[in-house]
């Protein structure tokens, strides 16, 4: 019994190294709360994920459905941290790229607002900021962005969207 249960242990010891939460392996990609307080908050609620068992029969099967939960339960608090965090402003960084993501924001770079590249199918979350730029810029007296601004606006009226400065 005694090897068995080391060979479970064994083969799960490697499982348990897999989540890290350091700021260098994440790179801020919108506005949000700063990243020790969105992942805080997603830490505080990652337990609402997890799944109970029931298992009736022999120790192994019991002990073996225990585990297959805890492994079940770990992936779901590991997919719903980095789904928080997204939500939050905060992604996982390309392997290589997150210290120098995390060097710009330490060195008070604001995020880049989304774009294209950030917002995939979502044309229309960057025409408007794109257009509350040059709306911006417009009343600045930037002749250029009020051509920019009415490009913009047409193309938002025509997908059902009215922009409106706030």
């Amino acid at each position: 019994m005694k090897r068995k249960s080391l060979m479970a242990l064994v083969a799960i010891v490697p499982l348990c190294g897999c989540q890290t939460s350091n700021q260098a392996d994440y790179m801020q990609i919108g506005y949000g709360p700063s990243f020790e307080v969105a992942h805080a908050q997603c830490e505080m609620q990652k337990g609402s994920v997890d799944q109970g068992y029931i298992a009736i029969g022999s120790p192994g099967f019991v002990a073996g459905a225990g585990i297959g939960n805890a492994l079940g339960n770990l992936a779901a608090e590991d997919q719903y941290m980095k789904n928080c965090l997204i939500l939050s402003g905060w992604k996982r960084a390309p392997h290589g790229q997150g210290a120098a993501a995390a060097a710009a924001v330490v060195a008070g770079a604001p995020p880049t607002p989304y774009g294209i590249q950030r917002a995939p199918g979502s044309w229309i979350n960057t025409a408007l900021l794109d257009w509350s730029s040059a709306n911006n810029q417009c009343i600045a007296g930037n002749k250029a962005s009020c051509a920019t601004r009415a490009k913009l606006g047409a193309q938002l009226k025509a997908a059902g969207v009215n922009p409106a400065p706030i």
